[in-house]
């Protein structure tokens, strides 16, 4: 069925011009036959060593821990010497590989597992960790799902196989670059073993191995804080085919996130110089003759997400499409400078602009709030995933 937009227009005019992520290859136990099973034998292990080494591979994951800078100081073995701290700077001969001592590297005094590689790009220092996909885990999900108590476990779990969908996903992702995912937002936050916990440690261990999927495929695992009581779809957030599994839901599991619901008031003059500037980010500048008469919201009438902003201004319209809206409303007081959610509504009050919102994050895929929340009331870890993720699989990779 054909989705009609819902329009919220807003008036309220611009007070004044404000310039701004062994096989055993069978071992064919040659039975010395003759110099034709010699030759079946070696051509069969040469078709093997690229599934053997795809094999070993694909459990190693490459994150770019440190990324662009002038020095770094290393902890582990290099050339069959360990050192304490050696000290990385533009001056060495790259690439440099230091391996763990006692199953951990140092990085600028963080430990982590697994084997590192240090290269240069552009003048700068990029470090790169080697680690199995379980150990990886082990600093990914406690930085997104939080602390939890062992009643909380379920959505633990949950939160393991959506990050380890989306490590697979995104695996190869920088290939011209020499690894697969970002240590940080930009794909999935990953903190060495500092953010190990004990119990999260059991969900990944009780979940080793598992992925969600999509008619066979690896999903694109999207996941956030809070959806504030319905979730988004993915064109409510970025362009593109949208997967059928990544679709609003309905949600009544996050009421306990301090992000829920949420206020955001400002003054009408801060309000147009913010929006002015927040406009050049994305790439639109108003001449200093032109006025913002006020503008129009767009809205999903399923999500209720704010989908389109239309920005009219005393001399054009100018469109701004549904990955900018965050943009275009955030500002230097809002984390990453993007407004909390585009599940939004905005009036004008006297003097002060003020936007309600609900949610945090871009609202795709499973809320993490309610995963707790759904954990809390009995739901297991795969009642949670098919909840957020309809129509998807559990299986073992």
């Amino acid at each position: 069925m054909k989705q009609i937009n819902t329009e919220a227009k807003i008036l309220f005019p611009e007070p004044c011009i404000i310039p701004e992520e062994f096989i055993q290859c069978k071992q064919i136990q040659i039975p010395k036959m003759c110099a034709y099973y010699v030759i079946f034998g070696f051509l069969l292990f040469l078709n093997c060593i690229p599934y053997i080494q795809q094999r070993e591979r694909i459990n190693l994951f490459r994150v770019a821990i440190v990324c662009g800078v002038d020095a770094a100081v290393i902890g582990g073995f290099k050339d069959n010497k360990f050192y304490e701290g050696y000290p990385v700077t533009l001056n060495d001969v790259f690439p440099l590989y230091f391996k763990s001592k006692g199953g951990k590297v140092i990085v600028n005094g963080v430990p982590y597992r697994g084997n590192l590689e240090i290269k240069k790009f552009g003048e700068q220092i990029w470090v790169i960790n080697a680690v199995n996909i379980e150990d990886y885990l082990k600093g990914v999900v406690p930085c997104e799902i939080g602390q939890i108590t062992k009643n909380l476990l379920e959505s633990a779990k949950a939160q393991t196989v959506a990050a380890r969908t989306y490590a697979y996903a995104h695996y190869d992702q920088y290939q011209e670059l020499g690894f697969d995912l970002y240590a940080t937002i930009q794909d999935q936050v990953y903190a060495g073993i500092n953010a190990e916990d004990e119990l999260i440690n059991i969900a990944i261990k009780k979940t080793r191995g598992e992925i969600l999927t999509y008619h066979g495929r690896s999903i694109e695992a999207k996941y956030h804080s809070t959806c504030g009581g319905r979730t988004a779809d993915f064109n409510d957030a970025w362009p593109g085919i949208a997967p059928a599994y990544l679709r609003s839901v309905k949600c009544d599991y996050c009421q306990d996130s301090p992000h829920y619901t949420w206020t955001k008031v400002l003054d009408r003059n801060s309000f147009f110089q913010n929006l002015r500037s927040r406009l050049a980010k994305i790439d639109i500048n108003l001449t200093e003759k032109e006025f913002i008469k006020g503008f129009r919201l767009i809205k999903n009438p399923v999500s209720r997400h704010v989908v389109k902003v239309i920005l009219e201004t005393t001399t054009n319209e100018y469109p701004i499409e549904t990955y900018n809206v965050r943009t275009l409303l955030g500002d230097f007081n809002d984390p990453g400078g993007l407004l909390k959610s585009n599940y939004l509504t905005i009036k004008a009050k006297g003097d002060s602009i003020i936007i309600d919102g609900q949610g945090y994050g871009h609202g795709v895929g499973m809320c993490q709030f309610g995963a707790i929340g759904m954990a809390r009331k009995g739901k297991n870890y795969k009642q949670i995933l098919y909840h957020y993720y309809p129509g998807t699989k559990v299986i073992h990779k």
